[in-house]
């Protein structure tokens, strides 16, 4: 009945996404614009010459310029002219498109502003409002194929760049649905990923004008050689998978020694039962907020012995697990998140008249309208408190305490060589012994990130000696934008791969001085790593799917059917519904982001601004639709990543919870669903609709969370029959 109502949801979306209204080509063409501004082409002094981008070029020509301030001070800015051209705009039967002036414009500038922001050059790109004769012009121009992008100042060539242009249509909507479509038909998600990626390479081939017989038989050869090669090469991709490999190898080898029954023992005594375990699971998911993935390997290894002990369903313990970890770094102040979330879009903060630097700001005022991730918690935290369930998960967790943590046929992404590791004989079970090695992993992560990152943004520099660390004195931000700062520039996938491997070491230590030999120090930490191996290849896969929708444009197809005639009342709740849909296309809540953003702060100011009531400051209307918009798109994203079968959080909290893949997603997917509805109902529509307070909005949702609960759910411990009233 599950699968054949997610079948059928699943059938209606995707009948929707290929009868809708497509973006026009022109539209899509503006889009892809600004990749070829990244194009490099050998340098000046010949083909041994580094590799020169058309960026720099415009960057380091005569159209950027000193332009005096208003405090007397010169800033330097990059004019931009008004010559935007498509040569092929003119469409059989239907004309000119008239939005790729502005469309191309922006696109150009934002691949811009990104560029100055990642260089950290001191220029400044004004939004395209008044285009200057001195500014630098560009022409961008389609044909069998192949774009160009020229750039000139005056008629006078400056640069050019060609390249071949994958033509954006609606299949490159067939990889993520493919594989979707599988995983929740056979429940088999390597399969499903594999086909995913195949459909994938057979539509790049085939866009590129390839037959059909060169198509299928290239397909298999690039899936191989182009999609597993790229991603066994990126280096971010191996520092998660060792991060993985190595938290896992640490929790096997403390188990091994007693570690993790003393912190059973220890933990036992509060958390007596399961509605207690799982009430400890949420605190600690709480607890470490800091970063998404170590909130899921951590939390979720950690608690999977205490909770199989109490008999709660793997696929709860995954729930509670992934439905913490991205909510509360997305909404915490001092987060790796912070500051990505604020990177989408601060560059863009111009074109609303405010400063890339007032992007902080901005954030703090999303915090009341990111209501998904609020009700996330609080949903989360009120269904392990009252002990109620329903859907799917009520039958997990009936299941579970009749005796079967898996269903019969399932296929934990860990299996039993990890799961079922016990203390070695005659060691003694102390929770220092688990606690040390993860108190360094913390410290180690959390070291790591505050020195990379002070250092990048000059809050310190280097000393000669010890202890090798000066302030440089020179910082003049505030302490959230140090703070958020030191978590950007010094976050990423290498403090977490170091910290689990000095988590692995000390461990090992540990256990030898508690009487482990090598010999079986090794053989736990082995029996840990060889039960992931399923794990490991469906992570892969997801990415190879990912960079399949990033060839074929899935994201950009999906983004550009979003119309700037949309009445501004609605426009929060589509931009959500956009957001959910790309992240569980594509599987990743962060490159949604990235898509989305750049696009919403001018789209949504304007339509704020010109639909403001006569009695209204226009601006202030339009900055508040902005603002709104931004936590819109924040949320959807991590909504769509929750629900998505190929999304990497969602694989590493099955990981970490040892729990079937496709189990854990349809459990969790009914209640993030219910989620979804109060916030987009509760939330969104009555801010925009009837200009309720956000507080409102969280008190209203949060009650009717509870009611829904306390109505349709039961507990998981009464008869089957019972009814939803204790």
């Amino acid at each position: 009945m599950i699968r054949a109502a997610s079948l059928l949801v699943f059938a209606v979306l995707a009948a929707f996404l290929f009868t809708a209204d497509g973006a026009s080509p022109t539209l899509l063409g503006a889009k892809q614009a600004g990749d070829f501004l990244m194009l490099e082409v050998d340098g000046p002094d010949g083909p041994d010459g580094a590799p020169r981008a058309m960026w720099q070029d415009v960057l380091e020509s005569a159209a950027v310029v000193e332009v005096p301030g208003e405090d007397g001070e010169a800033t330097r800015q990059l004019l931009i002219g008004g010559t935007l051209v498509l040569s092929d705009a003119l469409r059989e039967g239907e004309g000119f498109d008239f939005n790729w002036h502005r469309t191309a414009g922006s696109s150009l500038i934002r691949k811009l502003r990104s560029v100055v922001a990642d260089e950290g050059l001191a220029i400044e790109i004004p939004a395209l409002k008044k285009p200057d004769e001195n500014g630098v012009n560009f022409e961008f121009s389609i044909s069998e194929g192949v774009g160009t992008l020229t750039a000139n100042i005056g008629g006078e060539p400056l640069a050019e760049r060609a390249g071949p242009r994958l033509e954006i249509t609606q299949r490159s909507l067939l990889p993520p649905l493919v594989a979707i479509f599988l995983a929740v038909l056979f429940r088999r998600p390597v399969l499903a990923l594999l086909m995913g990626v195949i459909a994938g390479a057979f539509l790049v081939r085939s866009g590129e004008g390839a037959g059909l017989a060169a198509s299928a038989g290239g397909a298999l050869v690039d899936t191989v050689t182009v999609y597993l090669k790229g991603q066994l090469q990126d280096h971010a991709r191996t520092e998660i998978i060792l991060f993985v490999v190595f938290m896992l190898a640490m929790v096997g080898v403390i188990t091994r020694a007693g570690g993790i029954r003393g912190v059973m023992n220890r933990i036992a005594g509060l958390a007596r039962d399961a509605r207690k375990t799982q009430i400890a699971t949420w605190f600690m998911g709480l607890a470490i907020f800091f970063d998404d993935y170590a909130n899921t390997i951590l939390v979720g290894s950690t608690m999977r012995p205490l909770s199989d002990r109490f008999k709660i369903a793997r696929e709860k313990l995954a729930y509670i697990v992934d439905s913490t970890a991205a909510p509360v770094a997305g909404v915490s102040i001092l987060s790796t998140w912070i500051a990505f979330e604020v990177s989408t879009f601060s560059a863009q903060l111009p074109d609303a008249g405010l400063a890339p630097t007032d992007g902080y700001a901005i954030f703090l005022q999303t915090l009341p309208y990111r209501f998904y991730c609020w009700f996330t918690l609080i949903f989360v935290g009120f269904n392990v408190f009252s002990g109620r369930d329903f859907g799917p998960m009520l039958t997990a967790e009936r299941r579970a305490r009749a005796g079967k943590v898996l269903r019969d046929g399932a296929t934990p992404l860990v299996g039993k060589a990890a799961t079922e590791l016990e203390a070695a004989e005659g060691t003694v079970a102390k929770a220092s012994t688990a606690l040390v090695p993860l108190a360094l992993f913390l410290l180690t992560v959390l070291g790591m990130i505050v020195w990379v990152g002070a250092l990048d943004i000059g809050l310190i520099e280097q000393a000669a000696t010890f202890p090798f660390v000066a302030a440089a004195g020179g910082y003049e931000g505030s302490w959230l934008e140090a703070s958020t700062g030191i978590l950007y520039a010094g976050s990423g996938n290498r403090p977490l791969m170091i910290g689990a491997i000095v988590g692995f070491l000390s461990a090992s230590l540990i256990a030898m001085n508690r009487g482990l030999k090598p010999i079986e120090i090794l053989r736990a930490a082995a029996n840990s790593i060889k039960a992931m191996f399923i794990a490991v290849v469906i992570l892969y896969l997801a990415w190879m799917v990912g960079q399949t929708c990033d060839d074929l444009g899935t994201a950009e197809y999906l983004s550009a059917t979003i119309s700037d005639a949309i009445p501004y009342m609605v426009l929060p709740l589509i931009l959500f519904l956009l957001a959910g849909v790309i992240a569980f296309s594509t599987g990743s809540s962060w490159s949604t982001m990235t898509i989305l953003l750049p696009l919403v702060v001018g789209l949504s100011y304007d339509i704020g601004f010109a639909s403001a009531a006569a009695d209204t400051d226009p601006r202030a209307f339009g900055l508040s639709l902005m603002v709104i918009c931004i936590g819109a798109v924040l949320e959807g994203a991590i909504f769509g990543d929750h629900c998505s079968p190929i999304s990497d959080t969602t694989v590493m909290s099955s990981i970490a919870c040892a729990s079937d893949h496709i189990d854990h997603v349809r459990t969790q997917a009914p209640y993030a669903i219910v989620t979804m509805l109060v916030a987009l109902g509760v939330g969104y529509f009555p801010v925009t609709f009837l200009d309720v307070s956000p507080a409102l909005s969280l008190a209203m949702g949060t009650g009717t969370l509870v009611l829904i609960l306390l109505l349709k759910g039961k507990r998981v411990d009464a008869p089957a029959d019972a009814g939803s009233v204790p």
